[in-house]
């Protein structure tokens, strides 16, 4: 099963023909709970957390997120870590890192979660306190935040044996880190979803009682739900309170957090602004929002975090290509370029064809923005290509949101040739290549994407209607 977020891709790419449609809809009540019934579960598996001499923290864990439909938990035979290791060091979580893709690999499963048992110093002298430090490891380190929203680098502090309030929280950060690509899968995680992010929101917006890792990762971990949501159903309000909270958490946590634990709360911040940017249509905001990719990167050692250097990379450049589209300086685009460049220097495409494959689609959106701002329709002709080529290897029945969205991207590149050179053929293939994805689309549950493509399928319709009038 492939992994990533074609979906943003297709966002970030995908050319506004109409002005007056937005980038991205909201979307409308809760997803209803028969998505549930009938679909492949989300599987959860969870490691003994290292340093629990007791043995309890995996069951109980398993006990507070059990209960709810669209779930399948296991508890994994054996701790993924040892005891005793620090695991605030880079280079012991990136060993954890690669050890956990296999474990997801060999069981099957999409998220795991693992950890250590730790004993914290109270206010007092005298006192300390268990807390349990958490992480989350999806099956791929995500590209956007359509995806998911909770790094592999990132953690989250409980106090042990937590309670139900808690266990809300947990079970958010389960879902915003979670990476899933299927129609079931995302399908799933969108109905259990939004009731747990209503629970959890007092951990932001109320008092919390705990150690400053403990509140600041919180905060961080609703942050990432609201990120998650506010991306999911494109609410700028929503998406301007995550960067308010993330900003607070990295303030609370300023020395708590790690090196890599700031650049991946700087990351979700650029996320949040690379969105509302999209929504608004505001070129400072990207200009901040480059800043923030750019000041993350000289935070992440490429020799030890290679994928979440590549997917910073890549973001940079879906970043830089917004800014592009905004300004209409084709000099964002070079940059652009060089930093999909630089992601393929990791991901290529025999070690890794799946992310060769997502930095392709950028890099087809890319000549897309370039052909409309230099006139050169061949750049639509090549763009076309890599679409089709990563449609012709990922079919709609193994990999439906992959499909969808390269056609969606043939669609934007074959409109824009058909309004350059004014042949109504090409604006035909458009509005079939559009169709044909919001099909898809309508079918994973994906209301935001269907309404970005019927807007644009909409309008290549009345062009199509004014060229047989005139």
């Amino acid at each position: 099963m492939p992994l990533g977020s074609k979906v943003g891709a297709f966002i970030d790419l995908l050319l506004r023909g109409s002005p007056s449609e937005p980038a991205f809809a909201p979307l409308g009540a809760n997803e209803p709970e028969d998505a549930l019934y009938g679909v492949e579960p989300l599987r959860i598996l969870i490691s003994p957390l290292a340093g629990d001499s007791t043995g309890l923290a995996a069951r109980h864990i398993q006990d507070r997120l059990s209960g709810r439909m669209g779930l399948s938990i296991a508890i994994a035979d054996r701790p993924l870590t040892v005891p005793g290791a620090d695991y605030s060091q880079a280079l012991f979580v990136s060993m954890a890192v690669d050890l956990g893709r296999r474990w997801l690999k060999r069981d099957g499963a999409d998220l795991l979660i693992w950890g250590e048992s730790l004993t914290v110093p109270g206010r007092r002298a005298s006192s300390s306190h268990v807390s349990w430090r958490l992480r989350f490891l999806s099956r791929a380190t995500p590209l956007h935040p359509q995806a998911a929203s909770f790094s592999a680098l990132e953690r989250l502090e409980v106090p042990a044996l937590f309670d139900d309030a808690t266990g809300d929280l947990v079970f958010g950060a389960a879902l915003a880190a979670t990476n899933v690509e299927t129609g079931d899968g995302i399908r799933a995680r969108a109905t259990l979803f939004r009731p747990v992010l209503k629970a959890a929101s007092h951990f932001a917006e109320g008092d919390f009682h705990g150690s400053v890792a403990e509140c600041a990762t919180a905060q961080a971990c609703y942050a990432a739900m609201l990120l998650l949501d506010g991306a999911r159903t494109g609410d700028v309000k929503i998406l301007q309170r995550a960067v308010t909270i993330y900003q607070g958490a990295l303030i609370l946590g300023n020395d708590a957090f790690s090196e890599h634990e700031r650049a991946m709360i700087g990351t979700h911040i650029a996320d949040a602004l690379s969105a509302i940017s999209e929504l608004t249509n505001h070129a400072a905001l990207g200009d901040k929002t480059v800043e923030y990719y750019r000041t993350a990167l000289g935070m992440v050692r490429k020799e030890v975090f290679a994928d979440d250097y590549a997917a910073l990379k890549v973001r940079l450049g879906l970043a830089l290509h917004n800014l592009a589209q905004q300004t209409g300086e084709a000099i964002h685009l070079k940059d652009a370029a060089d930093a999909f460049s630089a992601a393929t220097a990791i991901w290529t495409i025999t070690e890794a064809p799946e992310r060769w494959a997502d930095v392709q689609n950028s890099l087809g959106g890319l000549l897309i923005t370039m052909g409309r701002l230099t006139r050169q329709d061949g750049l639509f002709d090549k763009a076309v290509s890599i679409f089709l080529k990563i449609a012709d290897s990922r079919s709609r029945t193994k990999a439906p949101l992959v499909w969808a969205t390269a056609l969606a991207n043939v669609g934007a590149a074959l409109k824009e040739k058909g309004m350059s050179a004014r042949n109504a053929d090409y604006l035909r293939e458009a509005a079939h290549a559009f169709e044909q994805a919001s099909q898809v689309f309508t079918e994973l549950n994906l209301e935001s994407s269907v309404k970005v493509v019927e807007a644009q399928r909409s309008h290549v319709l009345q062009m199509l209607a004014a060229h047989a009038a005139g």
